[in-house]
């Protein structure tokens, strides 16, 4: 493939350096602004290029050397100074909400923890011809890894262990760690190495080993987290994330909240110290089941639970407040259409994909007052970002 000189003129919203080579863009991971390098063209398309640098001529001030030498397996900024990974994620926040809401200087602050490394409470790994790592990104082609930088110990530790065991009838693992483990294989392998260091192993679905839930801490809750169920990966800006849930909503005894997309009941049972009555609702039935657990668990009597599409429930629910925390697609139009019916005094709006996000506020902002936007680093060194957002009633 041909090679070029290219100056990156920025960063785009993936975290990819952006030149130009004829006038055609090119982008390319690991170039950070200003930088200068010799690249390698791996793909050309009608409008746009990809490339991968060959050699740096000129480097910027603000990279950083990585904790891992692994390229393109998910880490975007990993060379790029943190604090100004901050910046980028701020600015393309800011810029997305402008340019496709219409929504200027709305965001705040961002809010960030003190563990830049080892803060993932759960990775997925991909298996490939008997090898375990993580797939180039945007494709299929593995990363043999013998460790990752983001995970805890114990995690690194089970990696090390996988890496000597025979996986090649395997296709991917996930691993949870709350203190206690949870392994998740999809496929077939001796487990006998890996009982001394797992709470649970599950195996193509079905429960092998240990335990069936695991045990999570939160602030002063505790909470069961099964296999499928989602659980923010940073605990530390989660707890972060909810207390500022809290602030925006105060306290409201005499009120009502609806929480869409529970999950496990984390931010419900948060609430349920602030409003007179929490109802949760999710489709994913074995996150109900704990949720149901986490209620007694943590002896809560204010909290009910509802297993079902969110944007269905809506039609039979209603309340004074709302907290929504979609998956990465946001709400659905009839979701967000039985909100506006229903229009509650309050809306909190947890979003990790700031696209989805502005296009779901366009719906509300005539109704709604944007009043803040508030950013949670909750996945360190790559392009993604948590957001909350606080809308009140006009």
């Amino acid at each position: 493939m041909e090679e070029v000189l290219i100056k990156c003129d920025r960063l785009d919203y993936f975290g990819r350096g952006i030149g130009y080579v004829d006038g055609k863009i090119i982008f390319v991971a690991n170039l950070l602004p200003l930088e200068e390098a010799l690249v390698k063209v791996i793909i050309k398309k009608k409008k746009y290029m990809i490339g991968e640098v060959i050699k740096f001529i000129k480097k910027s001030s603000d990279r950083v050397i990585p904790r891992c030498s692994y390229v393109n397996c998910g880490c975007a900024l990993q060379s790029l100074d943190y604090f100004k990974t901050l910046e980028f994620k701020k600015n393309k926040v800011t810029d997305i909400l402008k340019r496709y809401s219409g929504l200027d200087n709305v965001v705040s602050d961002i809010f960030y923890g003190d563990k830049f490394y080892g803060y993932r409470n759960k990775i997925s790994l991909k298996v490939k011809s008997g090898e375990l790592g993580y797939f180039k990104n945007g494709s299929n082609e593995l990363i043999p890894i013998s460790g990752c930088a983001l995970a805890s110990d114990k995690t690194n530790e089970i990696i090390s262990i996988l890496n000597k065991a025979d996986l090649s009838s395997v296709s991917s693992i996930v691993i949870k760690d709350f203190g206690d483990i949870l392994i998740d294989i999809k496929g077939n392998m001796d487990i006998s190495s890996l009982k001394d260091f797992a709470y649970s192993i599950y195996m193509d679905d079905k429960l092998v080993y240990g335990e069936e839930n695991l045990l999570a801490s939160l602030g002063d809750f505790k909470f069961y987290v099964s296999k499928d169920s989602f659980f923010q990966v940073n605990s530390d800006v989660t707890l972060m994330l909810y207390n500022k849930i809290i602030e925006f909503l105060g306290d409201n005894k005499n009120k009502t909240i609806l929480d869409l997309y529970c999950g496990v009941g984390t931010i419900s049972l948060f609430l349920s110290k602030h409003f007179k009555s929490v109802i949760g609702a999710e489709i994913n039935r074995e996150a109900i089941k704990c949720a149901n657990l986490n209620k007694k668990l943590n002896n809560i009597d204010n909290v009910s639970f509802i297993c079902g599409d969110a944007s269905l429930e809506l039609k039979k629910l209603k309340a004074d407040f709302l907290v929504v925390d979609p998956p990465r697609s946001g709400l659905t139009l009839d979701g967000i259409n039985e909100i506006l019916r229903f229009s509650p005094e309050k809306i909190v709006y947890v979003s990790c994909d700031p696209m989805t996000l502005a296009r779901d506020l366009n719906y509300f902002k005539d109704k709604y007052d944007i009043k803040e936007v508030n950013l949670f680093d909750m996945f360190p060194w790559t392009y993604h970002v948590e957001s909350l957002v606080y809308c009140v009633r006009k």
